[in-house]
């Protein structure tokens, strides 16, 4: 955990449209093979922290069959994951909330909820990975 004098963490890539498409096409180039190695049979709850665009997050979803919970920090990557969703008709299946991995934003009740905790691409985006 951060404490007051720890630098926060940020989020490292662009939010322009062109850097966007770009980590579009990295998920449709990784999602499949880790979709596979999640191996969700279905029913699970899942949490997917440092969701970005939320692809693999619709795609958990899919899997699972149930609505899994993605959580970012940056509300552009947000904006923009809610607009794919909205263009494939699968605002449904996922919810997205805005906050920190460090201060996860989950509600009393949903604390050790989950059956599977997801990330991907998060160790970039914090100041110490090793803590």
């Amino acid at each position: 955990m951060e404490s007051m004098h720890d630098p926060p963490s940020h989020y490292i890539h662009g939010t322009e449209p062109q850097e966007q498409r770009r980590l579009s096409r990295l998920n449709e180039l990784l999602n499949e093979a880790s979709l596979r190695e999640l191996g969700l049979r279905g029913g699970e709850r899942v949490l997917d922290v440092g969701c970005g665009l939320a692809q693999l997050t619709r795609a958990m979803a899919r899997a699972s069959g149930t609505r899994v919970l993605g959580i970012d920090r940056d509300p552009v990557q947000l904006a923009e994951a809610r607009r794919q969703a909205r263009e494939a008709s699968e605002e449904a299946l996922i919810e997205l909330r805005q906050g920190d991995a460090l201060r996860l934003p989950l509600a009393e009740a949903e604390w050790g909820s989950f059956d599977v905790a997801h990330t991907r691409f998060l160790l970039e985006h914090v100041p110490d990975p090793a803590v």
